[in-house]
């Protein structure tokens, strides 16, 4: 088999292996013979991420052959590759924190999702020295192979609200010290390098932002503190952090309803109602593409309400629109600053193709900065 140059991958073997397959597989005397991993994702992008991995097999089960696979999530403190503030202490209210996620996994936040959500099952979670950490999680397969309609991403943002509409209503926001705290605070912090050293006159910065001037996502970015505290007086609740919807998956359950399995927890926390429906409806919307999109947004507000009313949340709406475009323009909008900046940096080729795929996209951050100044 072939497990690359990690000693930590290498270090995998039948034994440890055994034990994690026969949770998945619900085989109490299955033993694993033979294997294979393959590499998915990880080692770019947030430093936390050291790999994800699928491993496979067949198994042996009492003179069955029974094919299985899990997923290898491995996570590591960004100190190892060199970065400094980026969750890599022990503030673990630190949007970043590198632990969250085995935390996570360890307590019984996913045993308590709405109907129609839900999270990958964990067999086994391991810390390893050198700052690594081993999560071994259910292999999840979107049974729409990832082609959602707008009425997929609407039944998704509904079980997004109901997920949001727990913590305001029947449930109290769990104590855990590792729920990330003031996530867009400290973003704000956190980018503000990038955006004030912008150049937004620079023609591939226009690209997006056609108008500096009159560019109402820099001026929701000047007035910073003026939203934040706003913000900081909406109804409170636990939310995922990371809502692209990369991170979800459609899982078809017995009678053909649909289940929303929602991935990658590492940014867990406290927010605004409203904040995990940002970055969800900047994704949807850019996956269906230019048609329709204003109507997109709308729809996908319309089910997010729908979910907090299930579980009984008879929150104003207008606080709700105001968290949703408030956070979705600076959680979206201070990424695509960050990724202009950084390709300004690198200059040549790489400026030139990432301010084309960001003209190519709708700039969303400024129609969300425009919907909060009028809600403001």
């Amino acid at each position: 088999m072939d497990l690359g140059d990690s000693p930590f991958l290498q270090s995998i073997d039948a034994s440890r292996l055994t034990a994690i397959v026969r949770q998945s597989s619900r085989r109490d005397t299955l033993q694993v013979r033979d294997w294979r991993v393959q590499q998915l994702g990880g080692g770019a992008g947030n430093p936390v991420s050291a790999g994800l991995y699928r491993v496979e097999g067949i198994g042996q089960d009492r003179g069955d052959q029974v094919p299985w696979s899990v997923i290898l999530k491995v996570l590591q403190s960004p100190a190892n590759t060199g970065w400094t503030d980026m969750g890599e202490g022990g503030d673990q209210a630190h949007w970043n924190y590198w632990k969250r996620e085995l935390f996570v996994y360890q307590s019984d936040l996913h045993q308590t999702l709405p109907e129609g959500m839900a999270a990958p099952h964990c067999y086994g979670v391991a810390e390893l020295p050198g700052d690594i950490a081993w999560l071994w999680l259910e292999d999840i397969t979107d049974s729409l192979g990832g082609a959602w309609s707008l009425e997929r991403y609407a039944l998704a943002a509904r079980h997004l609200g109901r997920f949001n509409g727990l913590y305001s209503t029947s449930r109290p926001v769990p104590d855990y010290p590792w729920l990330g705290m003031n996530l867009i605070q400290q973003w704000r912090a956190a980018f503000q390098p990038h955006w004030q050293s912008l150049p937004w006159e620079h023609p591939l910065v226009r690209a997006r932002y056609p108008e500096p001037e009159e560019n109402s996502f820099r001026r929701l970015l000047m007035d910073g503190e003026r939203f934040q505290a706003k913000l900081n007086r909406l109804p409170r609740t636990v939310c995922h952090g990371d809502t692209y919807p990369t991170n979800f998956m459609s899982r078809r359950l017995t009678g053909g309803r649909e289940q929303t399995v929602a991935l990658d927890w590492a940014l867990v926390g406290v927010g605004p109602l409203g904040d995990d429906l940002g970055q969800f409806a900047f994704g949807a919307q850019f996956n269906l593409g230019e048609a329709g999109r204003e109507h997109a947004v709308e729809a996908l507000f319309e089910s997010y309400m729908d979910g907090l009313r299930d579980g009984g949340c008879r929150v104003d709406p207008r606080l709700v629109r105001f968290g949703f475009a408030a956070s979705a323009a600076l959680r979206v909008g201070l990424f695509q600053v960050y990724l202009l900046h950084e390709a300004l940096k690198q200059g040549g080729a790489a400026a030139t193709e990432t301010a084309g795929r960001t003209a190519a996209s709708y700039s969303f951050e400024m129609a969300m900065a425009d919907a909060a100044y009028e809600l403001l």
